[in-house]
């Protein structure tokens, strides 16, 4: 059997389960269009986001229909596009961006080492840092294959603009893996953290 948990101990095939996520992740994009909802935001901001939730929508599930092809890799594709639909639904209240090789969000990226450029530029009168995704996190990565990063003690520190490299390891990875990394950023005020927001993108190796 290739459970990996309650969900997908019911699937009877691989297609079985990536037909059952791409289901969840259609219904749970309700939800978070309720919450766009009740920030009562102006209609031109609502849309949007809301925009923006049924983008993910559709690219998430594209990816689990063509890229995803074990419960891991359906798995890490599903919670990637959850976590891209609340940081949509909260959107950005500085301007956050990550990148590689200039792909936004959805990249596809060769064996070896990816460069995760990350920018960001805090309100005014305000600084700007890589803050910790957890206590023990600094960032949220999923994979399918052993990866790991490295990240400059200048990238912790807060700055006036944030622009720097993640560099994640995936000389490890097989052609047709699956990465999601969340980087997380912290707008700061006196020393007090007043904003912070998440930027999650997903990796498939070629």
């Amino acid at each position: 059997m290739f459970a990996a948990d309650s969900s997908s101990e019911r699937a009877t095939s691989i297609e079985d389960y990536q037909n059952t996520c791409s289901e969840f992740i259609i219904d749970i994009s309700r939800d978070y269009k309720d919450w766009v909802d009740r920030y009562q935001l102006s209609d031109e901001e609502s849309s949007k986001r809301k925009v923006s939730i049924d983008a993910i929508v559709s690219t998430t599930n594209s990816w689990i229909r063509n890229f995803a092809n074990t419960i891991k890799k359906v798995d890490i594709v599903m919670n990637d596009g959850v976590n891209k639909m609340a940081e949509n639904t909260a959107s950005y209240p500085f301007q956050f961006e990550v990148s590689i090789n200039s792909m936004k969000r959805y990249v596809q990226h060769e064996v070896g080492t990816i460069p995760l450029r990350v920018n960001a530029i805090p309100q005014e009168g305000r600084m700007i840092r890589l803050g910790k995704y957890s206590k023990s996190e600094l960032f949220l990565i999923s994979s399918s294959s052993p990866v790991s990063y490295t990240v400059s003690d200048e990238s912790i520190k807060t700055v006036d603009i944030l622009d720097d490299y993640v560099m994640i390891d995936a000389s490890k990875c097989e052609k047709g893996s699956i990465i999601s990394v969340t980087l997380i950023v912290e707008e700061v005020k006196d020393d007090h953290v007043t904003e912070s927001r998440g930027y999650s993108t997903v990796i498939m190796i070629i």
